[in-house]
């Protein structure tokens, strides 16, 4: 049956093929999920974004907070549901994936730097804990696949796209179909000078995926990624009185210290799926990824960093659908493995010069999971899920840099999650759905090494977080109205806090708050299409707080979590003529929040505003568009993004004002 595909970042329902999730690692209907699951593909709209960072393909995702869209160093910034919120850069308590292949690591850290939105196709979030299927730092599973071949012989499609602050947007994709062969290979290269002072940065990436028919039941895909930054600065976070001075300074010591990174990455995925017989399926992935990086931090006491990074793995997994007690039933089973290893090094910052050596050490990580899952229709209109997985990491450091003693060591973690859930389907477009689930977050190796006891090896005093969640929920399509409400509570303990110290003013340090809940609500409506016009909106609410937890000798049981507005609203408007004119406004409110644990300082309220304008028009196998759009539409003054528990009170990265960008995109195709 033909289903809907909601897409929180347009204002367009198209009716498509069934489009299964493959988040839960096997594809499965959105209705037959008891989680809270989002769905977005790829439409038109999306090829009139600036295409700078993936916020930009999954707006409107209720209890998913994006932040960080300007400071290109500390990476993109998501939490789902808090989870991730205590991330000072990259993405922590998440799980991601592309086309099947993980991009979080072993330890659980993710960089979001090698996925560039223009190439994303589809995306599937799941916002609550997912440990039971993937394991540490599951808060929340986001799953991403990249365009595929395109039916055709062959197509190319560039794009160009323009903006204030010498933003620059080049892309180019090409693919086709031969028989049972199938490809699409695309290049980018983005340049920006940035609104901020010390904001600069360049970054060129390239991805070649093929996909091979071997037989009429198996297939091979290979993906090859390469991604270059030889220039990404770091502007820094400002005091609030700095803010209202001047909001475009970088911070005095950033510029100092010249801080910013410079980054090379190669990644190569190979998945085989055999089909073998009727209801049977094996999967088998491997991966393998190199990191180069360097960065420059806004201190002295080893203020710049290397490594060189080496990463892993393999999964194996086995699908069986068959019937139990005349019921339909699919069983899935599997294993995880990866293997990370750093080899780290840090220098003293002499005010950007590399002075001398601070620190070396190798870290490596290995991780083991093995997990299983059941799902089965126990009645006409009851699914039954249940699942779990045990998963072992080890750690280990090897200091080579002994002049302040050995500091080498090891450390090892397991943890059982698990997972049971219940459908109940009102109507054929109607389900209520309960999900209890629990989840784990190990330390990650930049948490554990950034010791405050100013030493190398790992800091002793950091332990894994766990969690307990329960949510229930309520969705459905009707006369082309989708709608979508989730309430959950999630119980915390060992919660791991960012902290920074007045010695090392930008450097993150982590310790255990005693024990933390969160409730919230989530909800969306979307209108059916009318005469070219569609609407949706989304609410997010979210009332977390600490219930132990004492800091510096200070009580702080029942302050709020900081990092997470309490209310989040999102809304859009998208008209579209059969001329080929279209107009699409996006219009986000964000709370009030608190950015310290002892919540004496707050990150103000703002809303910000996107308006779309083009035209698009084919001729035979030519289509073209072009499209003007406005950022900060209000010109609102905001934050773009908060630094948790910084030092000195530098907590604000400001974000630019109202600002302009625009483009032409062309696609040919060759039948």
């Amino acid at each position: 049956m033909p289903v809907k595909a909601q897409n929180p970042g347009s204002a367009q329902s198209v009716i498509l093929n069934p489009i299964n999730i493959t988040a839960t690692r096997s594809e499965r209907s959105p209705e037959q999920i008891p989680n809270s699951v989002t769905q977005i593909t790829r439409t038109p709209q999306q090829n009139f974004q600036p295409g700078a960072t993936l916020d930009e393909f999954a707006r409107g995702t209720p209890g998913v907070f994006f932040q960080n869209q300007f400071n290109f160093t500390q990476d993109l910034h998501i939490a789902i549901r808090g989870f991730g919120a205590r991330s000072p850069f990259g993405v922590r308590g998440i799980q991601m994936r592309v086309d099947g292949i993980p991009a979080t690591l072993p330890d659980g850290q993710t960089q979001l730097d090698s996925i560039d939105p223009s190439l994303i196709e589809r995306m599937d979030i799941l916002r609550g804990p997912s440990a039971s299927l993937y394991g540490n730092a599951s808060g929340g599973m986001i799953d991403i696949t990249t365009r595929e071949a395109p039916p055709e012989k062959f197509v190319i499609m560039p794009r160009q796209v323009f903006g204030q602050y010498g933003y620059l947007k080049s892309e180019l994709f090409m693919g086709g179909r031969s028989g049972n062969f199938g490809y699409s290979i695309f290049g980018s290269h983005l340049q920006q000078d940035g609104w901020r002072d010390q904001s600069a940065m360049q970054n060129t990436l390239f991805q070649t995926k093929l996909n091979f028919k071997i037989s009429d039941d198996s297939d091979l895909m290979l993906v090859l990624r390469e991604f270059y930054s030889p220039l990404s600065k770091d502007p820094g976070a400002l005091t609030g009185a700095e803010v209202q001075a001047d909001p475009r300074q970088a911070s005095a010591r950033n510029v100092q210290f010249n801080a910013g990174e410079e980054i090379r990455q190669e990644e190569l995925g190979v998945r085989f799926r055999n089909r073998f017989a009727a209801g049977k399926e094996l999967t088998a992935t491997t991966y393998l990824l190199h990191r180069d990086f360097q960065s420059r931090q806004q201190f002295f006491d080893g203020g710049q960093v290397q490594f060189d990074r080496w990463v892993g793995g393999l999964m194996m997994q086995f699908v069986n659908d068959h019937m139990l007690f005349n019921r339909p039933n699919r069983f899935l089973i599997g294993v995880d493995y990866g293997i990370q290893n750093d080899d780290r090094q840090r220098f003293n910052n002499n005010f950007g010069v590399r002075g001398a050596l601070n620190l070396s050490q190798t870290e490596r990580v290995q991780s083991t999971g093995p997990f299983f899952r059941n799902e089965w229709r126990v009645a006409d209109k009851l699914d039954v899920v249940f699942g779990g997985r045990w998963d072992w990491l080890r750690y280990e450091v090897k200091d080579q840099f002994k002049s302040d003693g050995n500091q080498s060591g090891a450390r090892t973690v397991s943890q059982a999650s698990g997972t049971a859930g219940l459908v109940y389907h009102v109507t054929s477009q109607q389900q209520i759905y309960a999900h209890t689930a629990s989840v784990f977050e190990a330390p990650t190796t930049t948490e554990l090494i950034n010791n405050p006891a100013g030493k190398g090896g790992f800091n002793p005093n950091l332990n894994a977080q766990t969690s307990l969640s329960n949510e229930l929920g309520f969705r459905g399509n009707t006369a082309g109205f989708q709608y979508d409400t989730a309430v959950f509570f999630i119980r915390t303990w060992n919660e791991i806090t960012p902290f920074e110290l007045a010695s090392s003013p930008g450097r993150a340090f982590f310790r255990n708050a005693g024990q933390s809940h969160r409730v919230g609500v989530e909800t969306r409506l979307a209108t059916p299409e009318w005469k070219g016009l569609r609407g949706e909106v989304s609410y997010t609410f979210s009332d977390f707080e600490f219930e132990k937890y004492t800091a510096n000798d200070t009580n702080l049981k029942g302050n709020i979590f900081p990092g997470i507005p309490r209310h989040r609203w999102e809304g859009l408007l998208r008209y579209a003529h059969p001329f080929g004119f279209f107009g699409q406004l996006h219009v986000h409110r964000v709370g009030e929040f608190f950015v310290n644990d002892t919540n004496s300082a707050t990150n103000p309220a703002y809303t910000l505003g996107q308006l779309l304008l083009g035209w698009e028009k084919k001729y035979h196998g030519i289509d073209g568009s072009v499209f003007f759009g406005v950022n900060n539409l209000f010109d609102a003054q905001y934050n773009a993004n908060t630094r948790i528990n910084a030092a000195l009170g530098r907590y604000y990265e400001p974000g630019p004002p109202l600002n302009v960008f625009g483009g032409v995109r062309v696609r040919v195709v060759v039948f």
